[in-house]
């Protein structure tokens, strides 16, 4: 039974690809810039995938993007780090007509963040001696400014979606992201937006 199911299955999933002139050997090329920001700093980057269409609606593959960031706040902690998201992704295609579609990605992915922090939020309480107007002794600190290495590993969520575009035979197109999320532990929350160039081969 279980057999007869994988069979149909298959043969279901190759008719759409045939439909679609998606063969065995079919795969996309998506590279490009991201803009965006966590909470505490802004970030540029840089985003490549590898995407293996199953039918012209459905794709399965694997990303990887780099970024920088900078602390965009004057009066709190300064955060500076470079950003690596490793995943893989399950990509969705609605064509709309003349080339242009909508498409989204929703990716499961390992996130890490290495670099320095700085800032009022980082600091050493330190007990002094100290003594109130009476001359009796308080419990009294002082604060100091910290600079540590700011380090943040975690596995995450993304998603995003965006409209793309395809020439005729579907070998060119670009796609663009204006709404992109990404969760990592402890609530932590990203928004970029992106733009993709797009190559098929085979």
């Amino acid at each position: 039974m279980k057999i007869k199911l994988i069979s149909f299955v298959l043969v279901f999933l190759a008719t759409f690809a045939s439909a679609g002139e998606i063969s065995w050997k079919t795969l996309d090329i998506k590279t490009g810039p991201a803009v965006g920001g966590w909470q505490y700093a802004e970030m540029i980057g840089w985003s490549f995938s590898l995407v293996k269409p199953i039918t012209p609606y459905l794709g399965v593959g694997a990303m990887i993007e780099v970024g920088t960031d900078i602390s965009a706040c004057e009066d709190c902690v300064d955060y500076d780090f470079n950003e690596l998201s490793e995943g893989l992704l399950v990509n969705l295609n609605a064509p709309i007509g003349l080339g242009f579609g909508l498409v989204g990605n929703f990716m499961f992915i390992a996130h890490w963040q290495d670099g320095t922090a700085s800032g009022y939020y980082y600091v050493k309480p330190a007990p002094i001696e100290a003594f109130d107007a009476d001359g009796n002794s308080i419990l009294a600190y002082t604060m100091e400014e910290d600079d540590s290495d700011y380090d943040f590993e975690s596995l995450g969520f993304r998603s995003n979606l965006g409209i793309s575009w395809r020439t005729s035979g579907k070998r060119f197109g670009l796609e663009f992201y204006p709404v992109d999320f990404t969760i990592a532990r402890g609530g932590r929350a990203r928004y970029s937006c992106s733009l993709n160039a797009v190559a098929r081969i085979f």
